[in-house]
């Protein structure tokens, strides 16, 4: 069954089981729908990179798919970022998705693990666009590992520094994560967005099971 948020954008409903410890610091709805972070901005340069992720204990892959579908990319930014309440990508129209997915410079990284989504990352010039694991494999030392491949590639390709941003609602050390591995903030910034959990109550269901 398929949701519709605006602009009649899909909202999958498969149900996820995130640790419910894991998303304590997330504030409950508020009655007007906003929803305040905080975002933190970091900066890498190669002379600081700490390569800090061992081999996972299990054995895990890495596809880089050139050609992403948008039903593919959606499926992933589902799996990954709806217990950390993503929602932007959500709103944009398959057309606009796809022009994204198709731009100069963007590269999509799949982690699996015997068949299985582990987790991806994404690229943009000199961004990690989007980073993270699906809630079956957060907690097995895969996380470190990815950002090390993810850093890998961004310079591979040719950028003398890498950039991403964090915020208040990810996981709770994904900051300290990024800083272990050589991250430096550059800013930090209040922001207030719409509540995907007000926008589509049946797919960001609130308190999570």
């Amino acid at each position: 069954m398929m949701g519709r948020g605006p602009n009649g954008a899909a909202a999958p409903t498969r149900p996820l089981s995130p640790a419910p410890d894991l998303l304590a610091h997330q504030p409950p709805p508020r009655d007007d729908g906003r929803l305040p972070i905080r975002i933190t901005y970091l900066e890498l340069v190669p002379s600081d990179w700490t390569r800090r992720g061992q081999n996972p204990d299990l054995k895990v892959s890495i596809e880089h798919v050139s050609s992403p579908t948008v039903a593919l990319y959606r499926d992933l930014y589902d799996r990954v970022g709806r217990v950390w309440l993503w929602y932007e990508r959500r709103l944009l129209s398959d057309e606009a998705l796809g022009a994204l997915m198709a731009a100069p410079g963007h590269e999509l990284h799949i982690a699996r693990h015997d068949g299985d989504l582990v987790g991806y990352f994404e690229l943009k010039a000199d961004e990690i666009v989007f980073f993270g694991l699906t809630p079956d494999y957060i907690g097995r030392r895969i996380g470190p590992w990815l950002l090390d491949r993810a850093i890998e590639r961004a310079l591979e390709r040719g950028s003398v520094r890498v950039i991403l941003n964090t915020n208040t609602l990810d996981h709770p050390k994904a900051l300290d994560t990024y800083r272990k591995a050589g991250f430096r903030p550059l800013r930090s910034e209040n922001r207030e967005l719409q509540d995907p959990r007000v926008l589509w109550p049946e797919v960001y269901r609130w308190p999570p099971a």
